[in-house]
């Protein structure tokens, strides 16, 4: 009798596990932030074949300026990216002998500029580094830019 009591008993939980379950998903999913929206609809593999794929971004062509591919760089720079079409959010990503430094900024202009204004080159030791410009809103479209940081060292006395 006691088993049959456990069965029931364990059987009842699942069923109200099954109920309880997609409540609490679609409430968790109301409490997520817009900018992370959550599907809500299944996709059964005829429909993903005859479905057209949602339309891709295009024309967002960015551009560095300030700065040419391979160039040798040092003190203070300026160094940007421009885009005729594209104003949305832009993540700056510098490589090198540092640590990933990450910059992110909402709107234009898009200023590579960790000091005010631009970048004091000073700040960071000399070697190649590479600046990568990630349009959050359209990841695949990044581009990526590689030069040196050349800052002339002062002799001691």
């Amino acid at each position: 009798m006691d088993a049959l009591r456990r069965g029931w008993i364990g059987l009842a939980l699942f069923f109200a596990a099954l109920i309880l379950m997609p409540i609490l998903v679609f409430g968790y999913a109301k409490n997520q932030p817009a900018s992370h929206p959550v599907a809500t609809a299944t996709l059964t593999a005829t429909d993903r074949l005859l479905a057209p794929s949602p339309p891709r971004p295009t024309g967002t062509p960015l551009a560095f300026a300030g700065i040419q591919p391979g160039e040798r760089i040092s003190g203070f720079r300026v160094i940007r990216v421009e885009s005729a079409s594209y104003d949305g959010p832009l993540e700056y990503v510098l490589n090198g002998p540092i640590v990933p430094f990450r910059l992110n900024l909402d709107r234009p202009p898009y200023v590579f500029n960790p000091h005010a204004g631009g970048w004091q080159t000073t700040e960071v030791p000399n070697g190649d580094y590479t600046l990568t410009a990630i349009p959050t809103e359209v990841a695949t479209e990044q581009i990526s830019i590689t030069f040196t940081v050349s800052n002339s060292i002062a002799a001691t006395g």
